[in-house]
């Protein structure tokens, strides 16, 4: 890895003559293979691997800024991590203390907050949010405009489809209400759906496009509707006859 020693601007030319505005700052480790956009912010302590991928208008190690009625403490700046050949497309931002796995997919405008763990090969969607703490298992694949709020937990091969929401009951200021949603292995999240806090899907289960899930769903289970009720399988028999 070559390392960046001190905070610059560089200004370069890149394919088709485009002119690179790249800040890095102090603690800056890059991997050979890197391929580096336009205006890209690289902050201090980030490490991008091998291979990586960074898009136009990228920002990654970022430490966020709070509101001023904001009762939250802001965290330590944390080590940030870019997996060997990943991609972050345009105007992405990955905050301070992130970790993005290897050959992992941010889409354009996707926000992943500090703390959250993206294991290899995770997609995340367009326009996308991934909360404080979030860890997302392996080959988990997210459609664009989804929100993943503080601490939520999704074991490997989820699917979600666009627009799924993950509320955590967490609030601007004090501690969660109830714990955050849990979506295990190969579950199958429908388009719209919102997944309340405290809920727990099982393990192959599937959640129908707009429903409101507000209790546990056991695994391999089918639920619809607002708020989601179970399938039973002479329901699902009838619907597909």
């Amino acid at each position: 890895m070559c390392s960046i020693p001190a905070a610059r601007t560089r200004f370069e030319s890149g394919p088709g003559g485009a002119t690179l505005n790249l800040h890095m700052a102090d603690g800056v480790e890059i991997g050979p293979g890197v391929t580096i956009g336009v205006n890209v912010v690289i902050h201090q302590g980030v490490m991008v691997s091998a291979g990586v991928r960074l898009g136009d208008g990228v920002v990654v190690g970022r430490q966020p800024i709070l509101g001023r009625r904001s009762e939250n403490v802001a965290p330590p700046p944390g080590p940030t991590t870019v997996g060997t050949g990943a991609i972050v497309c345009t105007y992405a931002i990955v905050d301070s203390g992130a970790s993005i796995g290897p050959h992992a997919y941010i889409g354009d405008r996707a926000c992943v907050r500090g703390g959250t763990r993206l294991a290899e090969d995770v997609s995340i969607g367009m326009c996308s949010v991934v909360g404080r703490g979030v860890e997302i298992g392996e080959r988990v694949r997210t459609q664009n405009f989804c929100v993943f709020g503080p601490g939520v937990r999704v074991e490997p091969d989820v699917f979600l489809g666009m627009g799924v929401q993950i509320v955590t009951g967490t609030m601007m200021s004090g501690a969660p209400r109830k714990p955050a949603p849990v979506l295990r292995q190969g579950c199958q999240i429908g388009t719209g759906a919102v997944i309340l806090p405290g809920v727990d899907i099982g393990q192959e289960a599937v959640v129908g496009a707009g429903a409101v899930v507000t209790a546990d769903v056991p695994a391999g289970g089918t639920v619809v509707g607002m708020p989601a009720r179970l399938r039973l399988l002479d329901e699902l028999a009838t619907a597909d006859s």
